[in-house]
């Protein structure tokens, strides 16, 4: 004889089974903010005051892609457009960016004094 779940267990697992995805999916979302400075070594968008993505090489040589989120524009800031410039002259920028998932978010970007 088979045994059948009783229906106060299957209760139990309705009720608990949107909170524990509820509580997976809140943990996966964007971490604590870093920093970066490096070289812009590629930038991809869709006209030239559009960025979609950017590649940094760091300080320490690592090759780091990150997608542009929504950016802080408060001074000293500046747009994701102005990255074209700084590829442009080899011109060191510092990158604030949050990591969700296995992608790295741009937030805030700024030159290097």
């Amino acid at each position: 004889m088979t045994a059948c779940p009783s229906r106060a267990g299957l209760i139990v697992v309705a009720l608990v089974a949107p909170l524990v995805v509820a509580g997976s999916w809140a943990c996966s979302g964007p971490s604590e903010r870093r920093t970066v400075e490096g070289l812009v070594v590629e930038v991809v968008g869709s006209s030239p005051a559009h960025v979609e993505r950017f590649t940094l090489r760091s300080s320490d040589g690592q090759l780091l892609s990150f997608t542009v989120g929504t950016v802080e524009l408060d001074e000293p800031a500046f747009p994701p457009a102005h990255l074209r410039e700084h590829q442009a002259v080899a011109e060191l920028v510092e990158v604030t960016y949050q990591q969700d998932g296995d992608r790295l978010v741009a937030v805030r970007l700024e030159d290097v004094e």
